[in-house]
C-alpha cells in the first residue's frame, strides 16, 4: 500500500497522532508487514491516550470504505484524516480530571487496555484483508526464462524488465507505485513533481520525480542503482532516507549495515539490457545463480570452496556453458553434467 505523507517514513513516534495513525494503517495492511514492525506498533498505542484514539478513528474508517468498494490510493492521508476526524460514530477518549485515586488509576491504565485490544484486531482485520490492498494494482508484468521486455506506462515511463521478473503497477491522481515483486528492472520515469513514482521491494522504497534507475531484488536483498538524475530510498520504520546521485548505488538486506558506494561506470549494472554478465571478483556461485535467470539448465556448485572462489570475465548471459567451460581450465575443478545442467566440486 503506497500512501502519501509530508514527511515520507519518518519514526510515526515523531510525527502528530494523526499522521502516525495513517503511517500505522498503510503499513499494517502491507503483506510484508514484518514482526518488528507489529511490535513497533504495538508500543506506540500503548504511548499515548492520543495516539489510540485516532487509529481507531481511521480503522474505523478503513473498514466502512473497505465496504463501500473505496480505493484508498486515489485519496490523500490529509483527507482521511479529515474524514474520521468528522465522523460523528467515533466516542472521543479524552477524559476528564478526577481526584479520585481510583480513576486516576482507571485513566492511567485506558490507553494499555486498548491498545492492547485494538493492536490484535486491528492486525487481524489489516493482513487478513491484503487481497483488497493487492487489487489496487492495474498491470502486471511477468518475463519467463531467458526473456526480457519494455514496456511503456500509462504515465510514459518506461520499464525494462530482465529475465524472471515480476512487476505490478497502480496509478492514482497523487502517486505512480510499482511493486517489483522479484528480479530486476530498468526505470526510465517521465517527470511529474505533482506525482512522485514510487517503486517498492520488499521492506525499501525507492522514490523518485523524473530520473532514470536499476532495481535487482531478491529475498536476500534490493541493490538500487542511479543512472540518470537522482533517487531517494525510504527504509521503513525509523530509518532516514537516503538520497542517491547518479553513478551511486545502494544495498539493503535485511538486518545488515546499508552499504552505499560510488560506482566509476554503471555499464556493469546495465550490461544485461546486452545479455552479456560482467563478474568483477564476483563468488562463483553468484555467478552460477545469475545463469540460472538465463537458463534452464543450472550450475550447481557443491563444494564451499569453490563456490566462495572469485571470477572476472565477462559472458553471453544466454550461454551457461561458457561458464562451464571456463571453470573446466582450472585444474582443481571438476565438472559432471547430468540432466538438468552440471555440478561443480573441487578435484
Amino acid at each position: 500500500m503506497f500512501f502519501e505523507t509530508d514527511i515520507p517514513n519518518r519514526d510515526p513516534a515523531s510525527q502528530p497522532p494523526a499522521q502516525g495513525a495513517a503511517y500505522w494503517l498503510a503499513t499494517l495492511s502491507d503483506e510484508s508487514c514484518s514482526d518488528a514492525e507489529r511490535q513497533q506498533f504495538s508500543e506506540w498505542l500503548r504511548a499515548s491516550t492520543r495516539n489510540v484514539e485516532e487509529f481507531l478513528r481511521l480503522s474505523t474508517l478503513a473498514r466502512a470504505a473497505s465496504r463501500h468498494g473505496e480505493l484508498w490510493p486515489d485519496r490523500t492521508v490529509e483527507s482521511l484524516i479529515a474524514e474520521a476526524q468528522a465522523s460523528s460514530n467515533i466516542a472521543t477518549l479524552e477524559t476528564t480530571r478526577r481526584s479520585n485515586d481510583d480513576a486516576t488509576r482507571t485513566r492511567r491504565a485506558l490507553p494499555w487496555l486498548l491498545a492492547a485490544s485494538i493492536a490484535f484486531v486491528a492486525i487481524g482485520v489489516f493482513l487478513a484483508s491484503g487481497t483488497r490492498w493487492q487489487s489496487w494494482f492495474d498491470e502486471s508484468y511477468q518475463t519467463a526464462v531467458g526473456e526480457q521486455r519494455s514496456i511503456t506506462l500509462e504515465d510514459g515511463s518506461v520499464v525494462v524488465l530482465n529475465t524472471r521478473s515480476h512487476l505490478r503497477t497502480g496509478f492514482s491522481r497523487s502517486l505512480r507505485a510499482v511493486e517489483l515483486i522479484e528480479g530486476e528492472a530498468i526505470f526510465r520515469v517521465t517527470k511529474d513533481a505533482q506525482r512522485p513514482f514510487r517503486v517498492r521491494t520488499g521492506a525499501t522504497d525507492i522514490v523518485a520525480v523524473g530520473t532514470a534507475f536499476n532495481v535487482n531484488a531478491n529475498d536476500r536483498r534490493t541493490i538500487v542503482t542511479v543512472l540518470e538524475g537522482r533517487v531517494r530510498v525510504d527504509r521503513r520504520v525509523g530509518a532516514t532516507p537516503i538520497v542517491l546521485d547518479i553513478g551511486e548505488q545502494l544495498i539493503v538486506a535485511p538486518a545488515q549495515p546499508v552499504v552505499r558506494l560510488s560506482l566509476p561506470d554503471t555499464e556493469k549494472v546495465t550490461s544485461w539490457t546486452q545479455r552479456r554478465l560482467m563478474f568483477e571478483d564476483t563468488p562463483i556461485a553468484d555467478a552460477a545463480a545469475e545463469f540460472a535467470r538465463y537458463s534452464p539448465r543450472q550450475i550447481r556448485v557443491v563444494d564451499p570452496a569453490i563456490a566462495s572462489r572469485k571470477v572476472t570475465a565477462v559472458f553471453d548471459a544466454t550461454d551457461p556453458a561458457s561458464l562451464i567451460e571456463f571453470l573446466r581450465a582450472d585444474q582443481t575443478v571438476v565438472v559432471t553434467a547430468d540432466g538438468d545442467g552440471w555440478i561443480v566440486r573441487a578435484r
